[in-house]
């Protein structure tokens, strides 16, 4: 999801499949023996959906270049986020807490009933297909563990069901705040396992109007807080 938004495409979704698996043939296979990978499921991408539109742009963890928002309203998955920045590389330098799942969305699109054409959607199956659109052109998607490149990242692509949130004012939708229904599609990775200690995860790919996403985290891996007796 990205406010560089992409233009319209007439990219058909077979593309989409031969671009992403040349990416990934690229590619190494999975990170580490400790690391657990796999494809987010649709509630993941609803609940990422929902904590990521719930904060206007000001404080917006995608619009924070430096990591200094990425605890705002984290519990229990940790969701990663795009980038609303602008051109250019995002580091990123958060804490985690050990055992976490985290959701990495390596590139992805979202339509709603609230914006604009090209992203404006009215029921669920034209919100489907929108979204769709915008996500099959994208190309050059990737992901890294601790350096290790993840393998076939088209994989990992997965569409939301329709899902309702509350905008508030300033969005990064920059649609009118109220009520709107999104459906986001694109790839979504959950990484489990990572120990504590340092980590690193790298994302991003290229859309079809030209604008990329190059996202880092450095991540440190912290044991659970022992709860007072």
């Amino acid at each position: 999801m990205r406010r560089i938004r992409m233009l319209p495409t007439a990219v058909l979704a077979l593309a989409l499949v031969a671009s992403w698996a040349a990416s990934a043939a690229a590619q190494n296979a999975t990170p580490t023996a400790a690391v657990s990978l796999s494809p987010s499921n649709s509630d993941s991408v609803v609940a990422y959906g929902q904590w990521l539109l719930s904060f206007p742009a000001v404080i917006n963890p995608g619009a924070d270049a430096t990591g200094a928002a990425c605890g705002l309203g984290q519990r229990g998955t940790f969701y990663l986020a795009p980038s609303y920045v602008g051109v250019g590389g995002i580091t990123r330098t958060c804490t985690v807490i050990e055992g976490s799942n985290i959701v990495v969305p390596v590139i992805a699109g979202d339509c709603s009933t609230a914006e604009a054409d090209p992203y404006h959607g009215t029921d669920a199956a034209s919100l489907s297909s929108c979204a769709k659109a915008l996500v099959d052109g994208i190309t050059a998607a990737h992901a890294s563990i601790d350096g290790t490149d993840v393998a076939d990242i088209a994989s990992y692509r997965v569409q939301s069901p329709v899902f309702n949130v509350v905008l508030p004012g300033d969005n990064i939708l920059h649609a009118p705040a109220g009520a709107a229904s999104v459906v986001i599609d694109g790839a979504f990775i959950t990484v489990k396992g990572l120990t504590a200690g340092t980590h690193t995860i790298s994302y991003g790919g290229t859309y079809p109007s030209g604008g990329a996403l190059d996202i880092t985290y450095n991540l440190t891996v912290v044991a659970a807080p022992v709860a007072s007796s």
